[in-house]
């Protein structure tokens, strides 16, 4: 009922300004009515002075006479005494219209009002005719015009973009039909240049090992001895390795980049997930001699997917350590409260430079005190994974003072 109600505005508003017309019209008609008694009375007025005047200018002694008669009323007698008198010379209900000149003046006053009177409906009729076909037609020329300049990739603003009715709701649709559109090639435009800095990235990492491994092997033809084989055998490995490795963090780059990936929605103990990520790094942060606190509240969670969040962790981690100095120290410390819980990974390392902190979660990005074979791909995708799992991640950091990473994950209603 809601909708017929309103793709029925404008018939609505037809019909009551139509209402309007015809209370108009009985408005005009009285008028017109009232205007015809009078010019009837005018004439009844007219006639009785005719003949009075006939009468008294033979009788004038019958004057008072007759104006009592003509000011205080007919009496039944008379009347009867005066249709007597007046069927004797054919004067009844009989007589035709052209005999009568009072009533023929009347007539025509009438006629002649009621012509304009029909005119004047007619006229306004086709006003609100005109009027609703004019705004009809305005309305179709701005939907036209708006599709139109909306093809062409230009800006429009639909006039009366919230009236109500058929008209209104259609002007809804087709803005809401073309923001849809251009979304939709806005994202085939990002997915695209996506595409092309996905594939020039991964050409121009892969391109260095390529080279390294086209020279080995082609030195590999060559009469070389065994134990240099060996050598070249083993650098060639470590490039594939390398290259290895290389492909499959771009995939899995690529993928939580794209939106993809279906991140669980499970609960997720930090605690859990800390001993899962660490687990990578024990043998380098014992071979370093660095000493690792982990403090926090054993109930503290959150909804996501703790594969894909070891996968940042690690990253994350795995940066604290190559960063930190033999026999320094990481502390991982986390805490919640009812919007958010947070994990604070601080690190005892040289710190990061300035000009080097706004860039450190760009792709490919290697800082001044990055280590030479780093590929600036780990928290890259650290922060993608955890941005996809409604989280942030921000650092803070100074020169020979370490680095702290904060990572918070929002809670959701669903909490």
């Amino acid at each position: 009922m809601k909708i017929m109600f309103r793709y029925n505005v404008e018939i609505k508003s037809f019909i009551r300004n139509f209402i309007i017309l015809v209370f108009t019209a009985l408005i005009l008609c009285n008028l017109v009515t009232i205007l015809s008694l009078n010019i009837i009375k005018d004439k009844v007025v007219e006639n009785n002075q005719a003949i009075i005047g006939n009468i008294l200018a033979d009788r004038p002694e019958l004057e008072e006479e007759i104006i009592d008669i003509i000011t205080q009323g007919k009496s039944k007698e008379n009347i009867e005494l005066g249709r007597e008198i007046l069927s004797n010379y054919n004067y009844n209900s009989d007589i035709t219209l052209k005999n009568e000149p009072i009533i023929n003046e009347s007539i025509k006053y009438i006629f002649n009002i009621n012509w304009i009177y029909i005119c004047i409906i007619l006229i306004l009729s086709m006003i609100l005719a005109l009027n609703y076909f004019k705004k009809i037609y305005d309305d179709i020329k701005d939907m036209t015009d708006y599709v139109y300049n909306s093809s062409e990739g230009r800006n429009f603003e639909m006039k009366n973009r919230n009236q109500e009715g058929q008209i209104g709701l259609l002007k809804t649709e087709l803005i809401k039909m073309t923001n849809i559109l251009k979304e939709k090639v806005e994202l085939l435009n990002n997915e695209k240049i996506f595409l092309n800095n996905t594939i020039s990235d991964i050409s121009h990492q892969l391109k260095t090992p390529m080279t390294s491994l086209i020279i080995l092997n082609d030195l590999m033809y060559e009469d070389l001895p065994k134990e240099t084989k060996i050598e070249f055998l083993d650098k060639m490995k470590s490039q594939l390795n390398r290259m290895e490795w290389l492909v499959k963090s771009m995939l899995k780059l690529s993928k939580v980049e794209a939106k993809v990936i279906d991140f669980e929605q499970k609960e997720v103990k930090i605690n859990e997930l800390i001993k899962k990520s660490v687990a990578p790094s024990l043998i380098p942060m014992e071979i370093k001699d660095i000493k690792l606190s982990i403090s926090g509240d054993e109930n503290t969670s959150y909804r996501g997917d703790i594969n894909w969040s070891s996968e940042a962790f690690v990253n994350i981690i795995k940066n604290c350590v190559e960063h930190t100095p033999q026999g320094g120290k990481i502390d991982i410390n986390y805490d919640q409260n009812p919007l958010y819980c947070e994990v604070v990974i601080k690190d005892s390392g040289e710190g990061i430079d300035k000009k080097d902190l706004p860039h450190i979660f760009k792709r490919f990005y290697k800082g001044k005190t990055s280590k030479e074979d780093s590929v600036g791909i780990g928290l890259a995708m650290a922060k993608s994974i955890i941005e996809s799992q409604n989280g942030d991640i921000y650092v803070e950091s100074e020169k020979n003072k370490g680095t702290e990473f904060h990572i918070i994950f929002h809670k959701t209603y669903s909490d």
